[in-house]
């Protein structure tokens, strides 16, 4: 079915059982309701301010939103692939410099993750069972990892605001 619910969300097919919360959850990717986007939070930020860390902070900027991007990337690949490996704790989570390494990667990340987001929201709508368990992850279901990566974006959304304002560049142009 193609038909959209008030929300914006894909209906499900008839006779799912999930059908009351896939939409839901699929929402709350957007996280259109409860606070401000990855997009508007990363919205206009000059190029001069994404690798400055404000006064007292650990973290600039890019390094908070390409942060995101490696964890969303990281939980997509233990989501999809069986022969999955993490990457070193913390480091391999974090970028290795406060500044985007070219003038392209602050829209690139947005980018990968605006993409990122969609593939989640495509495995939540495929999956026959988003809350069976992932067969190379342990006791951790499809739903809870979903769940993880819409957290965790959100949480690091909250301190690129918070960056921003201590940088003097908030809201948005």
């Amino acid at each position: 079915m193609d038909e959209r619910t008030e929300g914006g969300s894909q209906r499900p097919e008839r006779g799912d059982r999930h059908a009351p919360w896939r939409g839901v959850v699929a929402d709350a990717l957007d996280a259109r309701e409860a606070h401000v986007t990855l997009e508007r939070a990363t919205a206009g930020l000059g190029t001069d301010l994404c690798g400055r860390r404000p006064a007292g902070l650990p973290h600039s900027p890019w390094e908070l939103l390409e942060h995101v991007r490696i964890a969303q990337a990281d939980l997509l690949a233990y989501l999809e692939d069986p022969g999955y490996r993490a990457p070193a704790w913390p480091d391999g989570y974090w970028p290795p410099t406060p500044a985007p390494p070219s003038d392209t990667a602050w829209d690139e990340a947005v980018a990968a993750v605006v993409a990122g987001r969609e593939r989640l929201k495509a495995l939540l709508r495929d999956l026959p069972d988003p809350t069976a368990t992932i067969p190379w992850g342990g006791e951790h279901t499809y739903l809870r990892t979903i769940l993880v990566a819409l957290d965790h974006e959100a949480y690091h959304v909250g301190q690129i605001v918070l960056v921003r304002r201590l940088l003097g560049a908030w809201p948005p142009p």
